[in-house]
């Protein structure tokens, strides 16, 4: 019972051929197929490929965490997450419908552009920006921490080796090739993911006696488990909790997330980029649903003599590596096959990090530096690599931080779940509800982002445990029970709840006791909640904040909202934040197909000073002033700044 091998050549070469062929799909967009400009690197081209582009984005959330810990989740507690499928089926074609028909006609680099846009406001930018940033740099070190920790617990390969070699080499090929070359390193990363699920699900299930043999197994030992209907936001898991708690996460990883919007908006039409989206949903399915495939046939081959209570691992999210070592290791490579398919989700998922990362700090933040803006394109994709570069390092530096303190896994954790629903909460306020403004976004995406950050924190203090299903040991051999001593202490824990239940907890603390699923659904609910509430009081009360959304901003809500928008709106007054009295605003606006389309369009604002008019495409770009130029009235002029007039005319 005590996992014994060794790591063969062929396992190294296993190894060493998937770092190598990432490295050089990288050199080869880098070098031969020249990524230069940020154009290239960030986008590439806007011109990329469905069925790749598609597989990338599923290699994204393909992390080690989610190949460690999916065997570990069924193996302890059933097949349950396993609906998380039903999630993505219902919330994936919603992510599309909603988000799309209106972020993709903007052609965004970053996904954080849009809330300047649609708030004119460049704090809500920079406040979603930053917080991405963190999250993202955080979680990356995570990401790269897992496959080494598992590599050392196979073959005692020492950590900092493979943290620095993986780190390095995934800054490499991403800095230097660009988004072409994640998605390209991406699907051949993706192969050796399935390859390595494949040898489990295969290997363990030939172990056992066939399929069949272990589902009876898992079915006897109460692992098929399926449609727990109760409802209950305190239960850890329940079909309820899962489909919401998922739902919002698919939102925003497949809508508003930084890693999707910026590959579907890489895409050369509206109608591929939604196709690229609703192909990953198959994938998904099918990817997630090996995985589970994976710890049902691990549980199968350990079901009566469980290492966890026996003392050979201490966590449940050890067991997949425990049994690649004990059962795989006798056939060369496959062991180098399973440790090849930790190292691709890790590098998948930190190559898209880096990339995302890169495209935001340079949009967000350095592009709108005035010595980075005066740089040729080809100066501006140099300062590119260099920051994909330098991000890579801090990943680095965050993986030997998650190798040092307890904690950091659970840390990236609370991050994500305290993010993502916040984050979604403030583009689905800007986009379905059409008198939100800048100050419901920042106030309500703050309010968000602190109470899920307490909840989650309260958890931690209370450091909940909830229970398992039962392990037993009775079928292990008289060789098991020599190398561990001590049978009846061993029988002892096999016997008792693994995690007993807690005495009722009382409130205000029980609200941390909230299932781990629902963080996303509590901070999407209350920054929109918030938002709406707070806009609806400033656009009442405080001067110069516009209450509805001018004939400007409608292309920055969600079309079907738009068209019905210009169906009840009537001529009418807009505030003017100079003279503290309205002006009266016509506009000709030309759309096609539900779009504002890029056609020439008049303005005309007549208010207490004189009249202008100007010409604009359709998308916001002034045809007849630059950000810096000034705009002519009746009685002198009025500076345009960012687009919008200031000195007594303003459109909001």
């Amino acid at each position: 019972m005590v996992a014994t091998g060794m790591f063969t050549v062929m396992d190294y070469v296993v190894l060493l051929a998937t770092l190598i062929g990432s490295i050089l799909i990288g050199v080869y967009y880098g070098i031969f197929n020249k990524q230069k400009t940020n154009a290239d690197l960030l986008n590439g081209g806007r011109d990329m490929p469905i069925i790749p582009t598609s597989l990338s984005l599923l290699a994204t959330y393909m992390s080690p965490i989610l190949v460690l810990g999916y065997a570990g989740e069924i193996y302890s507690y059933g097949t349950l997450m396993v609906e998380t499928i039903f999630g993505a089926i219902v919330f994936v074609p919603i992510a599309a419908l909603i988000f799309m028909p209106t972020m993709y006609p903007l052609r965004l680099t970053s996904a954080y552009e849009y809330l300047e846009y649609r708030y004119e406001s460049r704090v809500v930018r920079v406040l979603a920006a930053l917080t991405f940033t963190i999250q993202i740099v955080c979680y990356m070190g995570v990401v790269l921490f897992a496959p080494s920790l598992a590599l050392n617990a196979v073959v005692d390969f020492p950590i900092w080796i493979a943290v620095v070699v993986m780190g390095l080499s995934c800054a490499v090929y991403t800095a230097i090739g660009g988004l072409k070359a994640v998605v390209w390193t991406d699907v051949f990363q993706m192969l050796i993911m399935l390859a390595g699920m494949f040898a489990i699900v295969i290997g363990g299930a030939l172990q056992v006696g066939g399929y069949s043999k272990v589902f009876q197994i898992a079915n006897d030992h109460q692992r098929i488990k399926f449609l727990n209907l109760n409802v209950d936001f305190f239960e850890r898991l329940n079909s309820l909790n899962i489909l919401l708690g998922n739902g919002i996460m698919v939102l925003s990883v497949c809508g508003c997330q930084q890693t999707a919007v910026q590959r579907y908006c890489s895409m050369s039409s509206l109608k591929k980029a939604i196709l690229t989206i609703l192909i990953t949903l198959p994938l998904v399915v099918f990817t997630v649903g090996l995985a589970a495939l994976a710890g049902v046939v691990i549980f199968a081959n350990y079901a009566d003599c469980d290492p966890i209570t026996l003392g050979f691992i201490k966590r449940n999210d050890q067991i997949a590596p425990y049994f690649v070592l004990q059962f795989l290791s006798s056939t060369g490579g496959l062991m180098g096959l399973f440790i090849a398919c930790l190292f691709s989700a890790s590098l998948s998922t930190v190559s898209s990090g880096l990339n995302s990362l890169t495209a935001v700090t340079w949009e967000d933040f350095l592009g709108k530096i005035e010595f980075f803006q005066k740089m040729s394109e080809k100066s501006q994709g140099q300062v590119s690599k260099l920051v994909g570069l330098i991000y890579g390092l801090m990943c680095i530096a965050m993986a030997f931080l998650a190798a040092n303190f307890d904690g950091v896994l659970g840390a990236s954790i609370v991050l994500n779940g305290s993010v993502a629903g916040p984050l979604l909460g403030v583009f689905l306020l800007g986009l379905l509800v059409p008198f939100a403004n800048k100050w419901g976004a920042i106030v309500g995406m703050l309010v968000g982002h602190t109470i899920t950050i307490l909840i989650c924190v309260g958890a931690g203090i209370l450091n909940i445990k909830s229970p398992t299903l039962p392990f037993s040991v009775d079928g292990c051999s008289d060789s098991v029970w020599e190398s561990v001593g001590n049978k009846s202490e061993i029988y002892l824990r096999s016997n008792i709840t693994v995690n007993p239940v807690m005495h009722e907890i009382d409130w205000p603390k029980k609200i941390s006791t909230v299932s781990f699923l629902l963080y996303p659904v509590i901070g999407c609910t209350i920054c929109v909640v918030v938002g709406i509430v707070v806009s609806l009081i400033t656009g009442l009360l405080c001067p110069g904040t516009s209450f509805l959304i001018s004939p400007k901003q409608e292309k920055y809500v969600h079309p079907l909202l738009a068209k019905l928008i210009r169906m009840f709106r009537k001529p009418g007054s807009y505030y003017n934040g100079g003279s503290g009295k309205s002006l009266e605003l016509s506009t000709s606006y030309s759309y096609s197909n539900g779009y504002p389309s890029e056609a020439p369009v008049q303005s005309s604002m007549t208010g207490l000073n004189g009249t202008y008019t100007k010409r604009s495409s359709s998308l916001g770009r002034n045809l007849d002033v630059g950000p810096k130029d000034s705009m002519t009235n009746g009685n002198g002029k009025a500076s345009i700044s960012n687009g919008y007039v200031n000195n007594g005319y303003k459109e909001t």
